[in-house]
């Protein structure tokens, strides 16, 4: 795909008429909330939209994406590069009333003349982002943590306290309870 830019601003009717595609590449100036996501090596997100009415009337917008974004791998905390391509099928309609009766398989896009091209990527882009990233198993190591592990104490032949059973204690006050009673 090109390197072109994607349009900003487009108005919707004449873009439906026409059965629109416009396709272009965003990047951290288009796209702020992505701006320390996006991957140094390929610093731009591909979108391509596509404008149409389906059979029952119903005016959409096709938004395909592609790009990647680096974020924290939560076993090893270091950098993981995700690839993201979204691909998901909006209904154009002008308040939230029409937006509940949209047929399934459509998510509203709520907007009256213009639509906002970069906006519809940087929301669909964040609902792409995976709740968790992860480098593949067997790729990275989680962190050591500072505290001694059970085996570790075990190798110290330690002996500590914390060793003991935290109920001992409850057992001992139990027994000095029963024969008070008797």
């Amino acid at each position: 795909m090109s390197a072109a830019p994607l349009p900003n601003r487009v108005n919707i009717r004449k873009a439906v008429t026409r059965s629109a595609r416009y396709s272009g590449s965003l990047g951290a100036e288009q796209l702020p909330q992505f701006a320390e996501l996006l991957d140094p090596r390929a610093p731009l997100i591909n979108v391509t939209v596509e404008f149409g009415e389906d059979e029952e009337g119903q005016q959409f917008a096709a938004v395909e994406m592609q790009g990647s974004v680096v974020l924290e791998c939560q076993r090893c905390l270091q950098p993981v590069v995700c690839e993201l391509t979204p691909d998901s099928r909006l209904g154009i309609v002008p308040d939230d009333e029409q937006a509940k009766q949209l047929s399934a398989g459509l998510e509203p896009l709520i907007a009256v003349d213009e639509v906002d091209l970069w906006e519809v990527a940087e929301e669909e882009l964040a609902l792409a982002l995976p709740v968790v990233a992860y480098h593949p198993q067997g790729e990275c190591e989680p962190p050591k943590s500072d505290r001694p592990s059970r085996s570790d104490n075990e190798e110290l032949g330690s002996t500590d306290k914390a060793s003991e059973n935290p109920f001992s204690v409850l057992s001992s006050l139990l027994e000095s309870n029963d024969t008070k009673e008797k």
